[in-house]
């Protein structure tokens, strides 16, 4: 499948680099549907209990498999989010950094990102140019 991106797109800041050389609206465009598809991976990753790279999340003191799902909250909160170009995590409650620092759910930044985060960025750029292309 070709999305239109050549090159390395291993990173998110690669990525957000790629994107700087389509015209703005289109770019802005790929980074809005890309963010809902990260968060989705995001979140699948959390309910796993892994790393964005499969390893399972160091258990709790007790030695028990640690969720971090007591209430609920901190798994709505983690979401990625485009601004501009550019993809962020948000995360909603304010113990997450603690909880996502301890038990990461995201690629380290600066690391190559996991194969199923770089086919739903590439699956949201070849959807949006596609978009794209029909209506002009």
């Amino acid at each position: 499948m070709s999305s239109g991106l050549r090159g390395d797109i291993s990173t998110l800041a690669r990525f957000s680099a790629k994107l700087s050389a389509f015209p703005r609206v289109i770019a802005n465009k790929v980074a809005a549907a890309a963010a809902p598809a990260l968060t989705a991976v995001a979140q699948g990753t959390f309910s796993a209990g892994e790393t964005a790279y499969g390893v399972g999340w160091q258990p709790k003191v007790d030695g028990d498999r640690a969720t971090l799902n007591v209430t609920g909250s901190l798994a709505r909160g983690i979401q990625y989010v485009a601004i501009g170009t550019l993809l962020r995590v948000r995360l909603a409650v304010d113990y997450a950094k603690y909880q996502v620092g301890k038990r990461p759910v995201f690629p380290t930044q600066g690391s190559p990102l996991p194969a199923v985060y770089r086919n739903a960025l590439a699956q949201a750029a070849a959807d949006v140019i596609r978009a794209e292309v029909r209506a002009a």
